[in-house]
């Protein structure tokens, strides 16, 4: 592994209709393609549109082949655009910068494996402790405190530019994709597209997330100042059909454009539509609309397919009392007002984007990605100081430090013993007693985890982690088959939040060994309405229709549990039984 310099380089635009790309679309999938045909790896199935053609807004997945899926983990990768060239492009992309990551994830050549203390001694270039602090907003955590929480934690470290300070340092890649996992990665046709689309995408997850925490009511945009034709043209798709969309400028103190859309079509909602709520940054306010916009319609399956998307830079709303906050903030601006960092040459639009996060005190860390025979540029963009609404908001690097423990030591007891020692620096910390319940847990030591689990409890757990809490009594009291205790404990986690499958999960288990079959249904269906792609949801659920006499809501259980996950033998025994039990004698 050597360090590997990003110099920005001049990169001007091609193509501008409702993206800004280097190439063109057709371009794009051409070079994708042709790339493809020069490698012995089977990553693309086919390139399909999706959508029902309601909106004529183009959807398309780019279904991946089986070194794909073996790598990924997923089957498909989704894209978006006004086109259905510019869509197909973006499906393409997609699948190349989640291929390009997961393969560079995975390979250990890119990293190097030690412990902090070691890397400091042997006298390499790293990020500062104080990055790492500040990256999980830790304001109370010494540097020193911090670096004997790190001792012997075997952390992965790989190179990166800091395209702030124009320097090359080593990042502990293990601590980084802890706290922000896969927000990060991007693809362009050049390295000056991808950072641009990297910088722009984390900015986005970052207001996202104090916006919808917070509830800011940030300034609706008058959509009447928006003139761009394209997206005009997308406004009509939506505004024909009756769908009501809100933007918002959600910029707030970055000096970098992200608009937020809020969609509803009262028409179908909630019987086939779900309430839309996602954002777009890109340097330009009015491509920021565009991106925001078919953003909407990629998740929205066109508001009449009950289609059910992943929350995830930001809350899905159940009911539209809950963004009161988006729909009456009380002000309105035009499209004009919001700032606009446009240039013709993207490493200038980059370079903008730098000196806009450097006001705030945020730097720019990017890891080169690429994928050594495919050869895409691609990237993986840290800011550390950035919020993301799917971390805890836990501001301890403490936290952190001991879920690294807990997932990068594998022998038991060393784990036990790093983790006694974490709490002996951090007594009375509530996570410290969390993760020595769950490693006691995962040692098939139930009873002893639910000392540490409730003890938990009392040290003033932060209130989002408390269902965490309930969720791992719950299995344990499963373990132990008290099923009457764990149905109390998990309707306790579920009181406080109702969205975790996990919780339903277990809670359905518990309902199926007490003999209520209605509970268990309700329960795993809940787990896959907030889960759509877990497979062993679907196969329980199917279990419990059957012991119900509902054999028709079983078959349609068991067959999508399979077409998620072939291998699951409960769920193809009990459809061939009920196969043979519905056949014609």
């Amino acid at each position: 592994m050597k360090p590997e310099k990003m110099i920005l380089q001049d990169c001007l635009k091609t193509y501008t209709f409702d993206q800004d790309k280097a190439l063109t679309p057709e371009d794009t999938v051409k070079r994708f393609q042709d790339r493809l045909k020069t490698v012995n790896l089977d990553i693309l199935k086919e390139i399909r549109r999706i959508d029902t053609g309601r909106l004529d807004i183009p959807v398309y997945f780019s279904v991946c082949g089986k070194d794909a899926i073996e790598t990924i983990g997923n089957k498909k990768q989704m894209g978006k655009g006004s086109t259905p060239e510019q869509s197909r492009a973006s499906a393409c992309m997609e699948l190349g910068e989640r291929f390009s990551f997961f393969s560079f994830k995975k390979n250990p050549d890119n990293f190097i494996t030690d412990t902090y203390e070691n890397m400091k001694k042997a006298g390499h270039p790293l990020v500062p402790l104080s990055r790492l602090l500040q990256s999980v907003h830790d304001e109370n955590t010494s540097a020193e405190l911090l670096a004997k929480l790190l001792e012997g934690l075997p952390m992965r470290w790989t190179w990166a530019t800091n395209l702030t300070t124009d320097e090359e340092v080593l990042v502990p890649f293990s601590w980084f994709y802890a706290i922000n996992e896969f927000n990060g990665p991007s693809a362009g046709n050049t390295y000056e597209e991808a950072i641009s689309q990297g910088v722009c995408e984390i900015v986005e997850r970052h207001v996202c997330s104090i916006i919808s925490r917070k509830q800011l009511p940030v300034p609706l945009i008058n959509p009447d100042s928006i003139t761009d034709p394209v997206a005009r043209e997308l406004l009509d798709k939506f505004s024909n059909h009756g769908i009501k969309v809100y933007l918002s400028d959600f910029s707030l103190d970055t000096g970098i454009p992200t608009v937020g859309a809020l969609a509803i079509d009262p028409s179908t909602f909630p019987e086939t539509s779900e309430i839309v709520y996602t954002a777009g940054t890109t340097p330009n306010p009015t491509k920021s609309v565009i991106r925001a916009l078919t953003e909407v319609a990629q998740l929205a399956g066109d508001f009449n397919t009950k289609a059910n998307y992943v929350a995830s830079g930001l809350p899905k709303p159940l009911d539209m009392k809950e963004v009161t906050y988006i729909t009456a903030p009380g002000k309105t601006i035009d499209l004009d007002q919001m700032d606009d960092l446009t240039d013709n040459n993207m490493k200038v639009e980059v370079e903008r984007c730098l000196a806009a996060l450097k006001k705030l005190d945020l730097e720019v860390l990017v890891i080169n990605t690429r994928h050594p025979e495919l050869q895409f540029s691609t990237i993986y963009t840290i800011v550390p100081g950035a919020h993301f609404r799917e971390r805890s908001m836990v501001a301890n690097a403490g936290l952190f430090a001991a879920k690294l423990a807990n997932e990068l030591i594998t022998d038991p007891e060393e784990k036990l013993q790093q983790l006694t020692r974490m709490e002996t620096l951090l007594p009375n910390a509530y996570f410290i007693e969390y993760y020595l319940g769950q490693h006691l847990a995962d040692q098939g030591r139930p009873a002893e985890a639910l000392t540490h689990l409730n003890k938990a409890l009392t040290l003033d757990p932060d209130q989002e982690d408390i269902p965490y809490i309930y969720s791992f009594m719950g299995s344990c009291l499963k373990d132990l088959e008290q099923y009457d205790q764990a149905v109390t404990v998990l309707q306790k986690g579920t009181s406080l939040d109702d969205e975790r499958p996990d919780l339903h999960n277990l809670l359905g288990f518990c309902f199926f060994k007490k003999g209520d079959h209605e509970a268990a249904v309700h329960h795993f269906s809940k787990a896959v309405y907030l889960a759509p792609t877990s497979a062993i949801d679907y196969a329980n659920l199917g279990v419990n229709y059957r012991k119900l006499g509902q054999n028709e809501e079983a078959i349609k259980s068991f067959a999508l549990a399979l077409s998620l996950d072939p291998s699951i033998g409960f769920a193809q025994q009990h459809l061939a039984e009920l196969a043979e039990e519905t056949a014609p004698s």
